[in-house]
């Protein structure tokens, strides 16, 4: 409308039309404020993973002065070799420098020790003859029988079978990479679809190991729970993981929620403390405890504080870091509790932040949808025993960083591969990381471990009398 147009109408009329831009003005600055915020996430302030728009920031930390390094008097740390080595060789001098005279032969003193570290890769070819033999008291014709593992005119030991699980499971290596790395550095001629054929039969034999880590975490005093998304012959599935410190135990499912995490099994028969996050699912199960994690949460008031300024989540996320450095120092010191006034403290800083923050971010009456600062806010209230879960039991972390770890590897799969190309693959990737995760928390060689399940001769992942190949 042009300025002619406006002088010829009424002044109730030119209020009218004031009030209409006015309201739109608000919700386009609403709107654009929401989309500077989406704009200004990253994995610092938000649940947006590092990969995705992440670009690198100045250091804030400030400058001592030191040179770069280590410092005086420093000692240093170096790789230790924690076996004993298979070739010692002396390095003594010749002549002497000084008079030329010959001392090799002098025993001398040693000054300073260095290793070389080197792989001999030998590949084992064992051929097996089978003979006829007649009997010279009955003519009858014997035949002596293979062993049961060799089937066919080519047969692979558990160390090929072990090689080619690692590299595709746990290395992520494709199967056409793998098949040349083990035709070209370790002379086995193998086909891509051998490969495949062991990775299945590793996924079928590790049933009752996969049994027994389930279990484990079932029967914690602390579980950690996580999902995450994963391409599977062109559709998104989930990975759903249950672990604690000492096993993993990961499965794949066609939907998120509650079918998912009913299929992996763990949390239904949980009785302890689940640490996750805030996903309501999760919440349905009250046959445990739940905890929240405050990683994410922080992060979450880096993101209002950086895009709001309101000082509710900045109280809130010192507070919040108070508490763990009260926890951390101690359970250093060996204690098991908080003292009385440290926890009336926290207590009353608690309602003070949740006043103020009512103050500053206020409920909009007029509309259901709330600010992110405003949800953010109710989420302080409402799971105000799971947030601060961790300073009530010690054993509680204050993250779910361990559930995190256990799905790392899927994504960075996700990375090389893009997916998976059938259902079976992607479950046997997940039962093949529970394998791995879980003997890498129980200290066991990775290798040996699967070798041992393909040979059937493991006993228990959690022990360590485990036999060694």
């Amino acid at each position: 409308m042009e300025r002619k147009d406006l002088e010829k109408l009424k002044k109730s009329e030119l209020i009218e039309i004031i009030l209409i831009q006015s309201a739109q003005i608000e919700v386009l600055m609403k709107k654009v404020g929401e989309l500077e915020a989406q704009l200004k996430q990253n994995s610092r302030n938000s649940s947006k993973p590092p990969s995705q728009g992440w670009k690198p920031g100045k250091i804030s930390r400030e400058k001592t002065g030191a040179n770069i390094g280590g410092q005086p008097g420093h000692k240093g740390n170096f790789l230790r070799i924690e076996r004993e080595a298979d070739e010692i060789i002396k390095v003594k001098p010749e002549t002497c420098q000084r008079c030329g005279a010959v001392i090799r032969d002098e025993i001398g003193t040693v000054l300073e020790t260095r290793q070389k570290i080197d792989v001999e890769i030998v590949t084992k070819l064992t051929e097996y003859e089978q003979y006829e033999v007649i009997c010279p008291c009955c003519g009858n014709e014997n035949q002596g029988e293979f062993p049961k593992d060799i089937k066919s005119h080519i047969s692979y030991g558990e160390g090929v079978q072990t090689i080619g699980v690692l590299l595709t499971n746990y290395a992520n290596v494709s199967y056409g990479k793998t098949q040349n790395i083990m035709n070209d550095v370790l002379e086995v001629p193998i086909s891509a679809s051998t490969i495949v054929n062991h990775v299945e039969e590793f996924a079928e034999k590790s049933g009752n190991v996969l049994g027994e880590i389930a279990e484990n975490v079932k029967s914690g005093e602390v579980g950690h729970f996580d999902e995450t998304s994963m391409r599977v012959n062109g559709a998104n599935q989930w990975l759903h993981t249950a672990c604690n410190n000492e096993a993993t135990y990961s499965t794949v499912y066609p939907k998120r929620g509650t079918e998912g995490t009913d299929d992996n099994g763990v949390l239904k028969d949980f009785g302890g403390v689940a640490v996750h996050d805030c996903w309501s699912p999760y919440f349905q199960y009250d046959n445990c405890s739940h905890a929240l994690c405050n990683a994410h949460l922080v992060r979450e008031l880096q993101g209002v504080i950086e895009n709001t300024n309101q000082i509710w989540a900045h109280d809130m996320q010192a507070l919040l870091r108070e508490m763990k450095k009260s926890v951390d120092d101690l359970k250093a010191d060996n204690q098991t509790v908080l003292p009385d006034n440290l926890i009336k403290h926290f207590n009353a800083e608690y309602d003070r932040i949740l006043e103020l923050g009512e103050k500053e971010s206020p409920r909009d009456t007029e509309h259901r949808k709330q600010s992110k600062s405003r949800n953010l806010l109710d989420r302080f209230v409402d799971y105000r025993t799971e947030i601060t879960r961790f300073a009530e039991n010690f054993a509680v972390p204050f993250t779910n960083n361990s559930a995190e770890r256990a799905i790392r590897n899927t994504k960075v799969k996700m990375k090389v591969s893009g997916g998976f190309r059938s259902n079976e693959g992607a479950k046997n990737f997940a039962k093949i990381s529970s394998v791995v995760d879980t003997a890498t928390k129980q200290g066991l060689s990775v290798f040996k471990t699967i070798s041992n399940i393909f040979s059937g001769s493991i006993h228990s992942i959690f022990s360590k009398l485990q036999p060694v190949l």
